[in-house]
């Protein structure tokens, strides 16, 4: 049955968590764009969803229990969403894709792929197209075969520079994944880039992992170029950018749960109760999630650790304030639900000590 009671406010679903800055990144550019109309949202980042950061670059098979587990908690998350009668859905990170796209065809939402929105928007283009993202995104080809759709070839990173991408991204040290950007990982992304144009000729870039938009930002690109550290003819086209866009200009539709959700549990879900807030904006979402990312990081410098990878982000829930719908079901699921930025400087403390107990 078509869900009806969002058509004058449309209700855009974010899935993020794979990690979560990208998923803030997202909401951000959502906030910039001009809004046709008025819309609600969901923006879930279930850190669940990423592989745990011994599994990272490994290969894995799909009866492999890491695998297993993403399946099944990847499931589960979209269920949930349509559970919360999200209209639209947009997935924060480009190597997901591949996973989600297996599910989705019985997920009665309308979902906005990311990848194929990029390609979309270089309809036309005449010269080749570099690729960046993880490994996995790469070797899948989500992007090449996109952009061959188009009719435009895409090329790949060496596996040198490759290598380079994955320690910019995961390094414990001072990759993306940490909740920072460093010098050091600019400086890996900007030789990456620098290198492939003078070796391949092409002076596109796609930016097909959404935590690189994070440190190859519209500003800081000006400054690499202003450093030459750059080319002045480079550009580099940020895949989050055309997927809000997207959310934000399309009208989707969905149809409600017709089972109890508690029956899309799958034998290998992965789940922490998110902590969840209902906001007035996507500012005001972005402001604590902002604040929940330097609570965990002191947190755990306090305890000689760091955040090692996406996985071990809290998992976070934000809506916007007059769904009251949203509240409701989530507190049919046992998860609370909280109000504003000092809520928050209340109860973390504890919220994070509860959580990290599992990881002990």
């Amino acid at each position: 049955m078509k869900i009806m009671d969002n058509l004058h406010h449309p209700r855009i679903g974010i899935i993020g968590g794979m990690g979560n800055e990208a998923m803030v990144d997202l909401m951000l550019k959502m906030a910039s764009l001009p809004a046709q109309r008025d819309y609600q949202f969901v923006a879930f980042g279930n850190a669940r969803l990423a592989y745990k950061p011994q599994e990272v670059m490994q290969q894995w098979l799909p009866t492999d229990i890491p695998e297993l587990r993403k399946y099944d908690t990847a499931a589960y998350t979209l269920r949930l969403m349509q559970y919360l009668a999200v209209d639209q859905l947009g997935l924060a990170c480009n190597s997901a894709h591949e996973l989600f796209r297996r599910i989705l065809p019985n997920i009665p939402v309308t979902f906005v792929d990311m990848i194929k929105q990029t390609a979309t928007s270089l309809q036309g283009c005449q010269e080749s197209v570099l690729v960046m993202g993880v490994s996995s995104l790469i070797e899948s080809k989500l992007y090449q075969i996109a952009l061959t759709e188009e009719g435009i070839k895409a090329t790949q990173p060496s596996a040198d520079n490759q290598a380079k991408i994955m320690e910019a991204i995961y390094n414990p040290s001072f990759g993306i994944k940490t909740a920072k950007i460093t010098h050091q990982a600019e400086t890996l992304l900007c030789e990456v880039i620098r290198d492939e144009i003078v070796k391949q000729g092409c002076t596109k870039v796609i930016l097909g992992c959404t935590e690189l938009p994070l440190a190859l930002t519209a500003i800081s690109c000006q400054r690499f170029k202003a450093q030459g550290l750059l080319p002045e003819n480079v550009e580099v086209i940020d895949a989050s950018m055309a997927l809000a866009q997207a959310l934000v200009s399309i009208q989707g539709q969905s149809d409600a749960l017709i089972q109890p959700l508690a029956t899309y549990q799958g034998q290998y879900l992965d789940w922490a109760q998110p902590l969840a807030f209902k906001v007035s904006s996507l500012v005001e979402a972005i402001a604590i999630q902002q604040r929940i990312f330097d609570y965990t990081v002191d947190y755990l410098t306090e305890r000689n650790q760091s955040l090692a990878g996406s996985y071990f982000h809290l998992p976070t829930l934000f809506f916007s304030a007059p769904a009251a719908d949203i509240e409701h079901k989530l507190q049919a699921l046992g998860i609370d639900v909280y109000c504003g930025i000092n809520a928050l400087d209340d109860i973390i403390e504890d919220k994070l000590a509860q959580y990290y107990s599992d990881f002990e």
